[in-house]
């Protein structure tokens, strides 16, 4: 029983030295769709939201915005992305987008398959996880 314990410690000690020295990169490279966003210096408090959402065909999350920042990675179907003042973007399966801080926008399922997303908001604590706004963004 203490060989099995001292074998698993050292088991676990030596992962930790060849992590060390790979310089702390992970085995399994990072994905291309992989999003990375710096809170700024002096920002209020951040909430660190992650959650799932599935969008039928043809329906539409609605306008709105954030108090911080939404990330998102679309794990199935295909969603058309709308930004204020922008043109719409397509994101397929496997694909992500980033909504920064206070953008109006709205995301609408296009095709015949469900939308299965993967979202992280980092929003101001205290906020709303989403405002609605008036603006028509769909077409």
């Amino acid at each position: 029983m203490r060989a099995g314990l001292i074998g698993t410690l050292l088991f676990f000690a030596a992962g930790g030295v060849a992590f060390a020295q790979s310089g702390g990169q992970m085995a399994v490279p990072a994905s291309p769709s992989n999003q990375t966003y710096n809170i700024p210096a002096g920002s209020k408090d951040q909430s660190v939201m992650i959650l799932t959402r599935d969008i039928k065909p043809g329906a539409s999350a609605g306008p709105h915005i954030h108090h911080g920042v939404e990330m998102c990675e679309v794990i199935s179907g295909t969603m058309e992305i709308y930004r204020a003042g922008q043109k719409p973007e397509v994101v397929r399966a496997g694909g992500s987008f980033v909504i920064p801080r206070e953008t109006p926008h709205d995301a609408k399922t296009i095709g015949n398959d469900v939308a299965h997303l993967s979202i992280t908001y980092v929003i101001d604590k205290g906020t709303a996880p989403r405002t609605p706004v008036a603006a028509s963004l769909v077409p």
